[in-house]
């Protein structure tokens, strides 16, 4: 069994996701490696946490960049308890 944690990212809106950050203090903020494509718009991909997350706090913030390098608003969202995003 992995020790891997994961969660689903859905993008509901009409722009590629082209990053994906994460941050626990929103200020030192991650990405995320998405593939070539990131996320289409309509598509759900499955993502993995790097392992040294594994004692991190469940509450973490998470903001993206679309396709034409715009940004959404940083959220807090609580991945021990919606291990599943979604973009609208």
């Amino acid at each position: 069994m992995s020790d891997q944690f994961t969660f689903t990212v859905t993008n509901e809106t009409d722009l590629a996701i082209t990053e994906l950050w994460a941050s626990v203090d929103d200020e030192d903020w991650k990405e995320f490696t998405l593939g070539d494509e990131g996320i289409p718009p309509g598509e759900t991909i499955t993502i993995a946490w790097a392992e040294y997350t594994n004692e991190s706090p469940c509450e973490w913030y998470i903001c993206c960049t679309y396709e034409d390098e715009t940004e959404s608003e940083s959220a807090v969202f609580n991945f021990c308890e919606e291990p599943a995003l979604v973009f609208s």
